[in-house]
């Protein structure tokens, strides 16, 4: 009976109001929620398990549609106004909010570019959604991160200004306006790409946040692009793998125990390494994991898309949380991998029409990590961003 009402007062969502990014909370509320954060732990112990990583997933069909994944179900997040969404892109999640992006061309209008962008709490009562317009000037998201002394989200913007530099501005959510960084020009971005489809340029907006910085793999220099959210100061620093002119099927940044992680996969192998960045301040790291991919093609068979030739193309990394690697392998589906055990067990999806948009994974539809909202005490924070 104790665990039936925990699991009812859990999944009550928060009456926070959707119109307005930061209210100050009184000291009743705030112990509420810490309750419900303490019950929460306290319910995963009695079990005898452990947190799952949350996963967002979304896809344009008809109009957005964005779920919850915890490893076992999924639940969407259902809003009237998701349904006048048309095209649009998660950037990140921060302290249980999503942001998404609509920047860029609409498939059937190239020539109406829009610079706006979409919050969405899924914990409110009627997860509305707020809309943020983009800096004067225009650019592309490429951060959303929290400030652990502002104690508010913010997001980054980056545009390319006429002397062959890189111009970056942050929203602020507690002033609700834009402003440049302490130092505005930086000789990096982070890297882009281009959909052949209707020349659509995304740029690599899933930094690695970690010891307060944001960090992006710079392809074109084999570095590592960081930005001090603190001091808004950029630099790059060495890459722990210098790719072969081979080339490789994967370079990702992740995050695993609030360390920096980075994994790679070779042409020439059937694994991924994974480097941990153990020394922060020396920049010193280790090759920690090795993740064999070569898994039973019967147990873990591919779908029909699946193409030979670029077999270990399509892995994706979405998250690392404690001992569990959460892998996305495009036409052959979503993995929980344990790095302590070496196991691997395929996580069910709901079938929906994503399945038919995997030809354009990550620009109408994809999955990332869901950073839900934290206990007051763990941000020590008196205020909250809904």
């Amino acid at each position: 009976m104790y665990i039936y009402k925990t699991i009812k007062l859990l999944f009550k969502p928060f009456n926070f109001s959707p119109s307005s990014f930061s209210i100050c909370r009184s000291s009743s509320s705030l112990r509420s929620e810490d309750m419900i954060c303490k019950m929460w732990k306290m319910l995963i112990s009695s079990f005898g398990g452990e947190s799952r990583p949350l996963i967002i997933r979304y896809y344009c069909h008809e109009h957005l549609r964005v779920s919850i994944i915890d490893g076992n179900s999924e639940k969407e997040c259902r809003s009237r106004a998701l349904e006048s969404v048309k095209f649009c892109y998660v950037v990140g999640s921060c302290n249980g909010l999503i942001l998404l992006s609509k920047t860029g061309m609409d498939l059937y209008d190239r020539e109406n570019r829009c610079n706006k962008h979409v919050v969405l709490n899924p914990n409110s009562k009627n997860r509305g959604v707020t809309i943020i317009n983009g800096p004067s000037g225009g650019g592309t998201l490429c951060g959303f991160f929290f400030h652990p002394k502002a104690k508010e989200c913010r997001i980054l913007n980056v545009r390319q200004s006429n002397n062959n530099q890189f111009e970056y501005h942050l929203y602020l959510f507690g002033q609700k306006r834009w402003r440049s960084t302490k130092k505005l020009y930086f000789s990096y971005r982070p890297d882009i790409r281009q959909r052949s489809l209707n020349f659509e340029t995304r740029i690599d907006d899933h930094p690695a946040i970690a010891n307060d910085a944001l960090h992006w793999y710079i392809s074109v220099v084999g570095e590592i692009m960081v930005f001090n959210m603190i001091t808004e100061d950029f630099s790059t620093k060495p890459c722990p793998v210098v790719v072969g002119k081979g080339g490789c099927h994967l370079q990702h940044l992740s995050v695993k125990d609030n360390q920096l992680c980075f994994c790679y996969v070779s042409r020439e192998d059937q694994s991924m390494d994974i480097w941990i960045l153990e020394n922060y301040t020396k920049w010193s790291w280790v090759r920690k994991y090795v993740v064999h991919l070569d898994w039973d093609l019967n147990k873990y068979a591919p779908g029909e898309n699946f193409l030979t030739a670029d077999f270990f193309l399509g892995v994706k990394v979405i998250c690392i949380q404690k001992n569990e690697l959460v892998l996305f392998w495009v036409h052959r589906g979503m993995f929980s991998y344990r790095l302590d055990k070496n196991t691997v067990k395929r996580i069910r999806l709901r079938k929906s029409h994503m399945d038919s948009l995997m030809r354009d994974y990550d620009w109408l539809c994809g999955f990332q990590a869901y950073h839900p909202f934290q206990s007051i005490n763990e941000r020590e924070s008196k205020w909250e961003i809904v």
